[in-house]
């Protein structure tokens, strides 16, 4: 499989993906034109106006991606959802632990330590969840067993993680129903922010770290991460049925999240824990595995067509692709003869399937990208004004629901000359393996009311 590397261009390099394109020829439609005033206040006053508003042939369709860079995003996720449309999602991550302090002392003889118990707290991020929260989760714990590099090194979804293959989970306590509201009450009488708490194993884990303790291999952080290189947290779905599960999303380098110690000495039984941290120092990657079989997502891959009925974005996979075939015939007139317009508005509409019996809410925002090449997309000229994918982005319309995109200044260019008509391309902000939410489309031939479609108001003079 050919890998590729996907640049978002404009006063800023935003991201780098990797993605492998599928290609097939798409049946065009006919466009609907209808007459209209809007604009004709804009217009200079020697001219002979008439506006009009077109429909124009929308081809739609899924592109997957092949890899993507996952290491040190703002959030990590772990989790496992069947998805009807979508099939399988399954989210996990790899993360180094540091220490608190150089060189702790457990106590002065490794021999009189007792370790009480091992947890590893994870944050909720400002996003905590997607999917159904009421299913538990049943989670797994492994010893990584390679190296990880935060620096110089590019790790990426699809991979995943050497490990010793031992769930360090604490038997018992692997199923967890989150709750990411509540704050979290501690033995002590603490009161925390709501977060994931996991129980490990403290003779498989805890008292491994000890004896690393002991052995002086924490003296300093790279001493220890090349004793203990990590763990891998994911998430057993085996027993989910379709519509279930959910992926919960986490701030790894917030100072709750952590893995602590919890121990005592056999000569004093005061209640004694150490801190290991995940912080900016930790290397850490997300790593996701699909399972599309049987799906619709599955078949509209192998047949990009099927995109003209419904098709899909995934955070993390996959985007839209939409293409405007006939956009240059806006400047002919019935004869095939140049007859110039000036466009007065242009918006992409994308209606979406959004039931409320689905737990997989549509994104709260999407982003165009104008196709540059296979490799490069670029800001539109619409929402080019901010240097950052953040400020050009659109926000989901829960009323109607539908997407929609300004593509005034856009569509002019192309017309003028100064823009290629390659067509776009949709994903969520957070595309870049920060999140794992999908949207489905109405397509522009779907049986649904709303479809996907194109509106050009212009001025003909």
């Amino acid at each position: 499989m050919t890998k590729i590397k996907l640049r978002i261009q404009s006063k800023r390099r935003v991201g780098k993906l990797s993605a492998t394109f599928f290609c097939a020829l798409l049946v065009l439609s006919a466009c609907k034109k209808e007459v209209s005033s809007i604009g004709e206040s804009l217009q200079g006053e020697n001219l002979n106006v008439f506006s009009g508003v077109d429909t124009f042939t929308v081809i739609t369709h899924t592109e997957v991606l092949d890899s993507m860079e996952s290491d040190e995003t703002s959030i990590n996720l772990l989790g496992y959802y069947i998805d009807p449309v979508f099939g399988v999602v399954d989210c996990g991550f790899a993360t180094q632990i540091r220490l608190s302090s150089s060189d702790p002392s457990f106590a002065a003889n490794t021999a009189d330590v007792v370790v009480d118990s091992v947890v590893l707290s994870l944050v909720y991020s400002g996003i905590k969840w997607y999917g159904n929260l009421n299913d538990p989760i049943t989670v797994e714990a492994y010893e990584i067993t390679e190296d990880l590099v935060r620096d110089d090194q590019d790790y990426y979804t699809f991979d995943s993680p050497l490990n010793a293959g031992t769930n360090l989970v604490l038997s018992g306590s692997e199923t967890i129903q989150p709750d990411v509201v509540s704050p979290v009450q501690l033995a002590n009488g603490d009161s925390l922010a709501a977060h994931l708490r996991i129980r490990l194993d403290s003779t498989n884990l805890g008292y491994n770290l000890v004896n690393i303790n002991g052995a002086g291999n924490m003296t300093s952080d790279e001493l220890f991460v090349s004793t203990f290189k990590g763990l891998y947290i994911k998430v057993n779905g085996s027993s989910l049925a379709p519509g279930q599960g959910s992926v919960l999303y986490f701030s790894l380098e917030n100072t709750l999240s952590k893995l602590v110690l919890y121990f005592h000495e056999t000569t004093d039984l005061t209640p004694k824990e150490y801190s290991f941290n995940i912080n900016s120092s930790a290397a850490r990657y997300n790593s996701f595995n699909f399972d599309r079989t049987g799906t619709a997502f599955e078949a509209q891959i192998a047949d990009s067509t099927l995109g003209q009925t419904e098709f899909y974005t995934q955070a993390g996979c996959a985007w839209a692709e939409i293409h405007f075939p006939y956009l240059l015939d806006i400047d002919k007139n019935e004869l095939g003869e140049e007859n110039k317009k000036i466009i007065n508005k242009a918006v992409l509409v994308l209606p979406v399937q959004d039931f409320a019996a689905d737990s997989y809410d549509p994104s709260s925002k999407l982003f165009i990208a104008r196709i540059v090449s296979e490799k490069v997309s670029d800001f539109t000229l619409d929402y080019s004004l901010s240097s950052t994918i953040a400020g050009n982005t659109v926000t989901y319309d829960q009323t109607n629901k539908e997407y929609r995109f300004s593509l005034t200044l856009e569509i002019q260019a192309i017309l003028n000359g100064e823009r290629p008509n390659n067509g776009f391309r949709i994903y969520a902000p957070s595309f870049f393996a920060s999140s794992i939410e999908r949207v489905i489309f109405n397509g522009p031939n779907s049986p649904l009311k709303n479809r996907a479609r194109l509106e050009v108001t212009y001025t003909d003079y």
